[in-house]
């Protein structure tokens, strides 16, 4: 009687079990449908898109895309004039250091340099979500979303148009610290005080370090002078460390120099601790350190 029972109670439960296994399998197939419907997008699938200016350039794709009835948004895209020693990708910058002072670097080519804009059409004006810095170097495909392509910008064009962004998206974290990046890498003489005005004046300290990172990436003798000129002017704890670290990445005297300064005579203990780390981990990599 167990048994027989047993074995009713399982040709009760088979539909239920049938049922279940069809669910996932449907399930499964929607999801490759999904997939295989998927579009992606190379370099070669880039649409061009011509203009007398990167407004006008702008106006145009986004009119362009529009009538594609495609979707409601879309990436835009455009090289600047970039400056030599860029690191951009994943790949580049110092990827192999030793305690022997051997290191191994890496740097993007400057005329892979491009900006892209990820631009929402759904309303009257375009809206800018986000901007990334990529090496158009680099094999990178972009998923469900076409991209449009600018051409060469002028380079006072694209700072103008970046500072225009971070001013439209003043408290969103992803905007701004993507514009602060790519304004750094642009070769001209208006980067350095551009990111300085910020690292002055931003009230948000997490914008503020953005700022500070992004200036001790540019590596010049005017970037580490703002660098130090900061550190004397700032009163925060958080930006303070970051202009150490972002010392510490340079290769002039002055920045070792300034770092020594603070490791031997900063009233703050924490920033001098900050301080010694940073010129313990590159000591041998580029100056002897003089600790007396």
């Amino acid at each position: 009687m167990i048994r027989k029972e047993k074995q009713k109670m399982s040709f009760k439960m088979m539909p239920t079990v049938l049922l279940a296994v069809c669910l996932i399998y449907s399930a499964a197939m929607a999801q490759e449908s999904s997939t295989s419907n998927r579009r992606t997008y190379s370099r070669a699938d880039f649409v061009n898109v011509d203009g007398s200016s990167l407004a006008d350039k702008i106006a145009r794709a986004v009119n362009q895309f529009k009538g594609t009835k495609a979707g409601e948004t879309v990436w835009l895209a455009y090289h600047f004039p970039a400056r030599d020693g860029l690191t951009i990708g994943p790949f580049s910058g110092t990827i192999y250091r030793d305690e022997d002072g051997i290191r191994l670097e890496r740097r993007d080519d400057p005329q892979g340099a491009a900006v892209f804009l990820l631009t929402d059409t759904s309303g009257a004006r375009p809206i800018f979500t986000r901007v990334k810095l990529l090496s158009l170097n680099e094999p990178y495909l972009f998923e469900n979303r076409a991209v449009y392509w600018l051409g060469n910008i002028d380079v006072g064009e694209s700072l103008a148009q970046l500072e225009a962004i971070k001013r439209e998206n003043p408290e969103d974290k992803a905007v701004v610290r993507g514009v602060l990046r790519a304004i750094s890498v642009h070769n001209s003489p208006r980067v350095v005080p551009a990111l300085k005005e910020v690292a002055q004046k931003e009230a948000n300290i997490e914008f503020q370090r953005y700022a500070i990172s992004s200036l001790s990436r540019v590596e010049t003798k005017e970037s580490v002078d703002a660098l130090i000129e900061l550190y004397d002017a700032l009163n925060v704890d958080a930006a303070k460390e970051e202009v150490i670290t972002g010392l510490s990445r340079s290769s002039e005297r002055r920045a070792t120099d300034k770092l020594l300064t603070i490791a031997r005579n900063d009233s703050n203990p924490k920033l001098r601790q900050a301080a010694v780390r940073r010129l313990s981990s590159s000591q041998g990599s580029r100056f002897s350190v003089n600790w007396n």
